[in-house]
């Protein structure tokens, strides 16, 4: 049985990951800030039993990161989505209001990087032996075309997207540290979530049917890129 592990879990893309996985019959760690509070990942668990399990995680803790890590020593999983992210207090279109170049909010900056940039990378290095144990040693870095320098065409949203391509340079970095594993910048496409907004493109569940049907078509060679959900590379 392989094994996933997700950050932020509880909704939009984590949560879809962990419940398409655990219908594939995947072992599932599924992280979450407050996991009392995440009703739905609560129903799978109760569906799929053992095989869910549900952690506490604050990515931003990181004694906490390092104590999950240690708990599960030993353990081989395959496929690590560093999925937790923010745009700030709200999602799209709010967020575009506190993050323009003449109205910054430097306290959500600076909480933007820590979780979107600073935290993966923590996770990352926590688990990068679970990884590398296993069969399939995928890592996702969870991006966005908002990350990309070639497509920002439109300005605004600076502490997201200063994350974001932060991201990638990260996912490019461990690709050449790391020979053992494959690690990837995912962009999963304008999704419909709490963070992409209800005028968004793409469904939720469709972008992660797309992305872990491209996972299994990753090898070596793709280590280091920055793809979109089918496996197309992104400009960086």
């Amino acid at each position: 049985m392989p094994t996933v592990f997700v950050t932020g879990a509880n909704r939009g893309l984590g949560f879809e990951h962990v419940k398409q996985y655990a219908h594939k019959g995947w072992k599932i760690i599924a992280c979450a800030r407050n996991p009392d509070q995440a009703d739905q990942l609560l129903d799978l668990q109760n569906k799929y039993g053992e095989s869910f399990i549900i952690e506490q995680l604050d990515v931003t803790n990181h004694d906490s990161i390092d104590n999950l890590a240690n708990n599960y020593q030993g353990m081989a999983i395959d496929v690590l989505i560093n999925n937790a992210g923010i745009l700030g207090p709200e999602g799209m279109p709010g967020a575009m209001e506190y993050q323009k170049i003449d109205n910054m909010d430097y306290e959500i900056w600076r909480t933007i990087i820590e979780v979107n940039l600073l935290s993966p990378f923590k996770v990352a290095t926590a688990f990068h032996d679970h990884i590398a144990n296993s069969k399939k040693k995928i890592l996702v870095m969870m991006s966005s075309d908002l990350g990309s320098v070639a497509q920002n065409n439109f300005g605004g949203l600076y502490p997201y997207r200063a994350s974001k391509s932060g991201l990638n340079i990260i996912a490019k970095g461990m690709a050449s540290d790391w020979k053992d594993i494959i690690t990837i910048a995912l962009a999963p496409g304008w999704c419909k979530t709490y963070l992409g907004g209800d005028t968004a493109e793409v469904e939720a569940d469709d972008s992660v049917e797309n992305q872990q049907n491209m996972f299994e078509t990753l090898n070596p060679e793709n280590s280091g890129m920055f793809l979109d959900r089918f496996g197309k590379e992104v400009a960086w």
